[in-house]
């Protein structure tokens, strides 16, 4: 799926215009048809049709896009693109209702090559392509974009499916009230860069594939995706790039993009004469994120109202899962400097909730309390790269990447069974280690953890007697807190590589 984007990203640029101004410059059709002939080659596909000039601009008859990439070859073909000249120096583009997109893959040697194909059709696309060469914009917008399966050939038995034939695939796609500005900036193939705005008002998928094999299954999947919006920045010759680069990645890399979804539904069954195999996921909206440039690399990821349940043959009982927010995110620098940067990760699941069908089979007697786990950490630090990262040969560099130097846990939280574990920390690393060693504190505080332990005495989930020494060994290393069934120390690493735990020695 990621080739097909960048193939459908590749044809509209071949589609978008600038929403803002009408364009002053006056770009011939044939001009433009140049331009994206040197595009495709700049993202590493071959461009090629029958180019007709007409009175009012051009015509491109059997329009095909190649794309080669690890033994996988994507073609896509549309019979027919009109370029038309508008007096206003703006050109609008019209394709043919229906784009094949095919995927040609070697199976086993010897074998003829496998090829699944997709049919992508549209209503009421309207494209428009504005602006001089070196500032070209694109824009467009559809009532509703479809993609459905094509025929499936070629591939031996392994896509032939035996003696049974190929598998039958039912594909229904359709995406609604899509529009996109796509702006392409410069003319120098090693510095032109892209920004993108895109948004769609929904996205559904209904997916059937059935075995004709005489053991075989069926899978039935469905997903349902609310309003989506997307931004997204680089260079032309990072995203053609994605994925070709065997060696080294380019030092000047750099893409960006973030994108926001109102809700996502997801339904999968499996079921065979033997087997079975359910799965049902939801939430209430979330977001992706990530740059990757010489200098750093990010990425986040979160999400909101997250439930999800499986259930099968090989599950003894449905395990049912809901997490209110969930939430992923780092950055790590990536150039070699001569001072420390910063870096940071933030990891958290608040409002954990684990169906009783899981915790019965636990703790029958519920003697853990039922409620909500959370777990929260929050780092930033300081690394000093001694090697740019972004164009490192893992396989033959021998030396140390980078060095620690400070590390800060600005905020820890677990939250399970009733009890809570809280604390920060400060760490500092001298340079040279080849194993870090830390040197600072780390402050920690528990709450509700006697009563928790006593509920799993009671239970019987933990023996009396380990529970008596976990017990004793709090009291050793921590000290009472201000509240009731508190818990309180200071962990100490010393430059000496002593460790001390509320005063007492660990080593």
């Amino acid at each position: 799926m990621t080739r097909l984007g960048y193939t459908i990203s590749t044809i509209a640029l071949t589609a978008a215009l600038s929403a803002a101004s009408p364009a002053l410059a006056n770009t011939t059709a044939a001009e433009l048809w140049e331009e994206w002939q040197a595009l495709a080659a700049l993202t590493g596909q071959t461009v090629s049709a029958t180019a007709t000039t007409t009175d009012t601009g051009l015509t491109l008859t059997n329009y095909t896009s190649i794309f080669e990439d690890e033994g996988i070859t994507m073609r896509g073909a549309i019979d027919e693109v009109q370029l038309t000249e508008n007096p206003d120096g703006t050109i609008s583009v019209t394709y043919s209702e229906l784009y094949s997109i095919t995927f040609s893959f070697e199976v086993d040697p010897g074998d003829p090559p496998g090829n699944i194909e997709l049919q992508m059709r549209h209503e009421n696309l309207d494209i428009l392509v504005s602006g001089d060469a070196d500032a070209r914009v694109y824009t467009y917008s559809a009532d509703q974009m479809t993609i459905s399966e094509g025929a499936i050939w070629g591939g031996g038995d392994v896509v032939l499916g035996g003696s049974g034939g190929p598998p039958a695939i039912d594909l229904d796609v359709v995406m609604t009230d899509v529009s996109s500005i796509y702006q392409l900036t410069g003319t120098d193939p090693e510095s032109m860069r892209f920004t993108s705005e895109a948004s769609i008002g929904g996205l559904s998928m209904a997916l059937e594939v059935t075995s004709n094999a005489s053991r075989g299954g069926q899978i039935k999947a469905a997903l349902v995706m609310g309003s989506l919006q997307s931004v997204s920045s680089g260079t032309v010759l990072s995203l053609g790039g994605v994925g070709q680069f065997s060696d080294d990645v380019p030092e000047d890399f750099d893409l960006t993009g973030t994108t926001t979804y109102d809700s996502l539904g997801f339904e999968m069954l499996f079921f065979s004469s033997s087997d079975t195999f359910e799965a049902v996921y939801s939430n209430a909206g979330g977001s992706i994120g990530a740059t990757v440039s010489p200098e750093m690399v990010t990425f986040d990821i979160a999400e909101t109202g997250m439930s999800t349940r499986f259930s099968g043959s090989e599950i003894p009982v449905p395990v049912d899962i809901s997490i209110g927010y969930t939430e992923f995110s780092m950055a790590f620098p990536l150039a070699a400097g001569d001072d420390p940067q910063d870096m940071g990760l933030r990891m958290s699941i608040q409002d954990l909730v684990v169906g009783e069908s899981l915790l019965g089979m636990i703790d029958p007697g519920r003697a853990i309390p039922r409620d909500p786990s959370s777990i929260l950490l929050d780092v930033t630090g300081q690394v000093q790269v001694l090697i740019d990262l972004i164009t490192i040969d893992p396989e033959t560099n021998r030396s140390p990447p980078g060095e620690l130097r400070s590390l800060s846990v600005n905020e820890l939280r677990v939250a399970v069974g009733g009890a809570e574990l809280t604390g920060t920390a400060d760490f500092t690393f001298a340079p040279g280690q080849t194993e870090p060693m830390p040197v600072g504190s780390a402050n920690l505080q528990l709450s509700g953890g006697n009563a928790l332990l006593d509920a799993l005495m009671a239970g019987g989930l933990v023996p009396n007697e380990q529970g008596a020494f976990v017990r004793g060994a709090a009291n050793v290393f921590a000290r009472p807190g201000a509240l009731p069934d508190t818990l309180e120390t200071t962990v100490q690493f010393g430059a000496d590589g002593s460790i001390t735990a509320n005063g007492i020695p660990l080593q």
